[in-house]
């Protein structure tokens, strides 16, 4: 089961890289492939199980000296990485969010928070928002595959 939870992980982690590299190319990734989202869902197949088998593995408060010491140095520096990335990303993606989300209401491209009216948008400025959110959320779905994915495939106990 671990190696098919880690098989799993892989799939969900190189798809989102793809997405997520797509976004910063300036695909319409939600507009050309509106099952990207599915991405979300597939986060908690993984990531709940891996959950409870580490609570298993190193009890509820291991130290991060613990952790590391169960898996080679490559996966730790790999995932470091992939943390560091991760947090610059969504600084990015605040920034460039400007406090609101795109939306069309009454065929209009408009900038929301939290359902308040922000400003009207230009088709390509609803484009370039959207894509923005798809790079934020992808940036965060690289962590969430990444983990299990090492936890099930290079874990040593």
């Amino acid at each position: 089961m671990k190696k098919i939870l880690g098989f799993a992980s892989l799939i969900g982690f190189a798809t989102a890289l793809m997405v997520h590299i797509a976004a910063l190319m300036g695909v319409n990734m939600p507009g050309n492939f509106p099952a990207i989202w599915w991405l979300h869902v597939g986060v908690f197949v993984v990531f709940i199980p891996f959950v409870f088998a580490s609570r298993k593995s190193f009890g509820p408060k291991p130290t991060f000296a613990e952790i590391r010491a169960t898996f080679p140095k490559w996966v730790v520096g790999l995932g470091l990485f992939i943390s560091a990335y991760a947090l610059v990303n969504f600084a990015f993606f605040m920034v460039q969010a400007v406090g609101g989300n795109p939306s069309i209401v009454d065929g209009k491209f408009m900038l929301l928070n939290h359902g308040k009216f922000i400003r009207e948008l230009t088709e390509v400025e609803y484009s370039t928002f959207k894509e923005n959110e798809v790079r934020g959320f992808s940036g965060h779905w690289l962590i969430f595959y990444f983990v299990p994915f090492a936890y099930f495939m290079f874990h040593k106990k």
